[in-house]
């Protein structure tokens, strides 16, 4: 059989969570002897020096023409925006304007497309139904099925809205019947069956991955002294790309801060975040890293914690709570979740049945004195979310690849 070429299609910054998902599997694509190549619109060179050493991984930003019409189809939706959203507190991304993918050599010399996240100003929906060749397309957010929210909470009304069903047509039509869609979670793929551009595909659900060659266990004590902590008290662990967003339950989050011992907890907090002067009113010691785009200091900073709360209300299944698991951290989460699939409840984390202080509080205190009592809950953790390593689900996709890839070649 000749070596099969895959071409990702990942729109949009490379600290986001799609970028990074897509870059594992890539990753654990090419230690498979698969021809993986990543097709993004974000300027390496300035964000990621070890991405702009993987010849792998190409931007259209290297291309100064393309450089320049992104600019200008990036701009052109920022203007709809704000024309026709009175107030975007999520992503947001329409997707009308931006390149033919047809177009692009890498294309050209792909056998399988598999599209992750299309961007903003990156490629244009039409051009999707001009696609010859096998299509998966792995859904790391609610965005494929939307009427343009890459997640629907802040955008309800919206949703039932005439612009938004337009948008969502213009999805039904530009989409291919041969299409294959993956779900990263079991949440996502019941999201995804029941909304009106979806319900007719038959939704695969694989996994999201992590990369454990990146974490390796460390003493609790030198972690910490590599972050600058200096605490007795058990480590909180928050911390996501815009750990303040509503749906990642940082409201919830920090009226629960208000009800704990200050005298027994430390809260360590990581992404872009700026609520300093509430955490000093609420009156807990805390550090803030900001965003962590360094995998040796993101391992000491799951090191040197206790717990992980993983408060989302809306996410597809995102990497930072496994990574945390992966390291010994039990996870607190709420049920009905994408999180609370992964999460065994008493057994490596603990799942709160309803968005509750007192129960949140009540599952704080519950991991704390477990850990005290040195139960097992890390060491289950870490052994629940091997399977999750991006060894193990790039054979899943490569299983996949060499059906659809089959299929389309007898």
């Amino acid at each position: 059989m000749m070596k099969m070429k895959v071409l990702h299609i990942v729109g949009g910054s490379i600290k986001n969570g799609a970028f990074k998902g897509a870059a594992i599997l890539h990753k654990g694509l090419l230690k498979e002897n698969i021809d993986s190549k990543i097709l993004n619109d974000s300027n390496l060179k300035i964000q990621n020096i070890q991405l702009e050493q993987d010849k792998k991984i190409v931007s259209i930003k290297e291309r100064l023409l393309l450089n320049f019409l992104n600019k200008i189809y990036v701009t052109i939706e920022k203007i709809l925006k704000f024309i026709f959203l009175h107030s975007p507190r999520e992503t947001f991304s329409i997707s009308i304007l931006g390149f033919d993918i047809t177009k692009f050599k890498e294309y050209q010399e792909a056998d399988i497309i598999h599209i992750h996240w299309l961007g903003q100003g990156f490629i244009n929906l039409n051009s999707l139904s001009k696609i010859d060749k096998p299509v998966v397309w792995t859904m790391r957010d609610m965005w494929p099925f939307s009427g343009g929210p890459h997640y629907t909470m802040d955008f309800e009304k919206y949703e039932k809205s005439r612009i938004s069903q337009l948008i969502k047509n213009y999805k039904k039509k530009n989409y291919k019947k041969n299409f294959i869609f993956v779900a990263v979670s079991k949440w996502l793929k019941k999201e995804a069956e029941r909304s009106s551009v979806l319900k007719n595909y038959n939704i695969i659900q694989i996994d999201n991955n992590i990369d454990s060659s990146n974490f390796e266990e460390l003493d609790k004590e030198k972690a910490r002294s590599i972050l600058n902590i200096n605490t007795k008290k058990k480590v909180i662990l928050y911390g996501a790309q815009n750990p303040q967003s509503k749906r990642k339950g940082w409201n919830i989050f920090t009226d629960t801060l208000k009800k704990i011992d200050k005298s027994k907890y430390f809260l360590l907090i990581f992404g872009n975040f700026w609520s300093n002067k509430l955490l000093q009113d609420i009156g807990i010691e805390y550090k803030s890293l900001g965003y962590i785009n360094d995998n040796k200091i993101l391992n000491a900073v799951y090191n040197s914690s206790d717990l992980f709360i993983a408060s989302s209300i809306q996410d597809a299944w995102p990497k930072i709570f496994a990574e945390a698991m992966y390291c010994k951290v039990p996870v607190i989460c709420f049920k009905n979740t994408s999180i609370s699939e992964i999460v065994d409840h008493k057994t490596n984390g603990f799942i709160i049945d309803e968005y509750n202080t007192d129960l949140f509080k009540e599952a704080i205190d519950w991991i704390s004195t477990q850990l005290d009592k040195n139960n097992n809950l890390g060491e289950n953790a870490k052994e629940k979310v091997k399977r999750y390593d991006s060894k193990i689900i790039a054979s899943k996709y490569f299983e996949l690849y060499k059906k659809i890839y089959k299929t389309n070649t007898s």
